[in-house]
């Protein structure tokens, strides 16, 4: 069963890379790009509600344990490719990287690793109740 949650993560990825697109090529240019990425991560935290809900219907988690492993190796993975593809593959420096963040300057971003590491521990409570 626990491949089956790391082949899930490719979903995440590929429905945070199609919010992300969908960001760039509509509204980035009418609300610019801060207000763009606030609204797009607060798009991407709904999108991964029902994505997790759907994948945890099909596929319940067993137990706390078990949840919060899925949302530990979550995390590191989608840390991995943030920063791995952020700065290998697009070029960004570390610093470039570490600014989306500050939570306290008003980066929402830190949000999605948070959500993605206690998500599944959520969904395993609100389901196993």
């Amino acid at each position: 069963m626990f491949v089956h949650y790391l082949i899930a993560w490719l979903g995440m990825m590929l429905l945070a890379i199609a919010n992300g697109a969908v960001r760039d090529f509509t509204y980035r240019g009418w609300v610019g790009d801060f207000r763009a990425h606030q609204l797009s991560t607060v798009t991407l935290l709904l999108l991964f509600v029902g994505y997790f809900w759907a994948l945890f219907t099909v596929w319940p988690l067993a137990s706390a344990y078990q949840a919060w492993l899925i949302g530990s190796v979550w995390l590191v993975m989608t840390l991995a490719f943030e920063f791995g593809f952020g700065h290998w593959a697009a070029g960004q420096s570390w610093r470039q990287l570490l600014l989306a963040y500050h939570l306290h300057k008003g980066q929402l971003w830190p949000l999605i690793p948070l959500w993605v590491w206690i998500g599944p521990m959520i969904f395993f409570r609100l389901m196993s109740a």
